[in-house]
């Protein structure tokens, strides 16, 4: 009798905290105008931190510091591993955290001076270290880094659910989010090409001297920090509000082992969860892998100016942004998902691949000519388009697929589901610089002191080798995205056999 009672006591609490929730979201106001449009500064932040690594740091340490292109890719991929694991450790943290000053906002302030002090010692390396201590140098402040932006970009994470319930609020802030940080991403490349990295009597190249790297540093840490004070001050009220009606903490506490399980769970007993995963995984890694080869291919390759090299990467922000938002229009008229994300994905293997391949292959106009850097310009929109697009596509795929793992497992891991996926992209990234680092080995790509031996052979192999690991990363990634089977009349299936089965258990629980 007594664990009957307790049984229905704690289905009369959960029916409760139910209706509490769903009384919540139909009463709350909307949330202010300046919260949800300030809210988008802390995406900022984490683009502002990804194109640092994506363009700068492999390029950094081994053409302009002289360390070798594969210990470079070595030590950031352990970074992101570090930081891709500390990603659930600090969600739980700041789940269970109670404090007068914010469970999440205690971290996010926390996180600013150590984010920002470890971003310019990141590009301040000590004059005069061996390779071993550029190694090491760049191996622990990227974990530190890396570490300083988990306790920010997590709990302002959640932030999202609990600025607002309602839909339209959460549509909002999402729109926000990506016309802030597209406007971030281009006074970032403003910065860098237009003002630190300009040619010089001694610096045609300007990326290639080593003493524009500090105060570059320098400037951008004062630009994210702007971004994260105005992202944690316009939200601390808001959300000071909500955790005054927070209980004190009883959620479970983080149990990294039986994390694991579940997620080996999930990889095993969710095909379309696994397909969908591996395929993102081989994805990132060529869209990394090719990012973190830019400035070798806009330098030496096509011998593109800082300004033009800046102009090359904004387009790619232009093309993603406007596919971003067309999206909103195209999905609704599209049949299946998996037949627009493919496509995409696709377009994107094609237009990464031609440049280098059609460069070494003597196809394309000469280096340095106007007519190369318009084609050039031209892949690049195409190929912010269609990451724009898979991007979207991504994220409602991913969706869907947690409602699929709802109704096979009967429970909701969606915050699992999604810490996967950030863990994935994120490894894949650290893999991508690895792949950067030994092509360039492999080509025996000279250093800034040997540049001047570059050769037209040496150009070609890289090329051709850089084309052939995309091929193979694209065509591993689109054998895995084939066989993603969630059609739309199947996640309807899900849905509605969740609601059926949560309707049972509350008739259950109420009788």
């Amino acid at each position: 009798m007594t664990t009957v009672s307790a049984d229905k006591n704690k289905s009369a609490e959960a029916a409760a905290s139910v209706q509490s929730a769903a009384s919540y979201e139909t009463e709350t106001r909307p949330a202010p105008f300046y919260v949800k449009s300030l809210n988008g500064f802390a995406g900022a932040v984490d683009y502002l931190v990804f194109l640092s690594y994506e363009l700068f740091i492999l390029f950094y340490y081994n053409q302009v510091l002289g360390l070798s292109a594969s210990l470079a890719g070595l030590a950031i991929l352990i970074s992101m591993i570090f930081d891709a694991v500390s990603d659930p450790v600090v969600g739980s943290l700041s789940d269970n955290l109670r404090h007068r000053f914010g469970r999440r906002h205690l971290f996010m302030f926390g996180s600013v001076i150590p984010l920002a002090l470890t971003f310019i010692l990141l590009f301040a390396p000590p004059s005069g270290l061996p390779e071993i201590g550029l190694f090491v140098w760049l191996t622990v402040f990227s974990i530190l880094l890396r570490l300083a932006l988990t306790f920010f970009s997590a709990p302002a994470a959640a932030l999202v659910a609990e600025i607002s319930p309602l839909k339209t609020d959460r549509a909002e802030m999402g729109i926000f989010r990506q016309v802030i940080s597209s406007l971030a991403q281009f006074l970032f490349l403003y910065i860098a090409f237009s003002i630190f990295f300009r040619p010089t009597e001694e610096f045609a190249n300007g990326q290639e001297n080593a003493a524009a790297y500090p105060p570059f540093a320098l400037v951008v840490s004062v630009l994210i920090v702007a971004c994260m004070m105005i992202a944690s001050s316009a939200t601390f009220r808001r959300i000071r509000e909500f955790e005054s009606k927070l209980g004190p903490s009883g959620q479970e506490r983080f149990d990294f082992v039986k994390s694991v399980r579940n997620w080996i769970t999930a990889l095993i007993e969710v095909p379309n969860f696994r397909v969908l995963l591996l395929g993102l995984l081989f994805a990132t890694t060529m869209g990394s892998t090719n990012r973190a080869m830019a400035l070798y291919l806009g330098t030496y390759m096509w011998e593109m100016e800082p300004a033009e090299i800046q102009n090359w990467q904004q387009i790619f922000i232009v093309g993603m942004f406007i596919m971003a938002v067309s999206a909103r229009f195209i999905i609704p008229h599209v049949k299946e998902m998996k037949h627009l994300y493919i496509s995409a994905f696709v377009t994107l293997v094609v237009v990464v691949v031609l440049p280098p391949f059609l460069t070494s292959s003597g196809v394309l106009p000469p280096a340095g000519s106007d007519a190369l850097v318009n084609v050039i310009y031209g892949f690049n929109f195409i190929a912010g388009a269609a990451s724009g697009m898979i991007m979207i596509c991504s994220s409602i795929m991913f969706a869907e697929v947690t409602d699929e793992y709802h109704f096979i497992k009967s429970v909701s891991r969606t915050g699992m589901i999604f810490g996967l996926i950030t863990f994935g992209n994120k490894a894949a990234s650290g893999i991508g610089k690895v792949v950067a680092g030994g092509i360039l080995d492999l080509t025996s790509f000279p250093d800034k002191e040997n540049i001047d031996t570059l050769t037209e052979g040496t150009k070609t192999a890289l090329g051709y080798t850089l084309s052939a690991v995309l091929v193979v990363a694209g065509f591993v990634g689109w054998t895995f995205l084939r066989r993603y089977s969630l059609t739309r009349k199947r996640h309807a299936e899900c849905i509605e056999g969740i609601r059926l089965r949560d309707a049972g258990a509350a008739r259950g629980a109420a009788e």
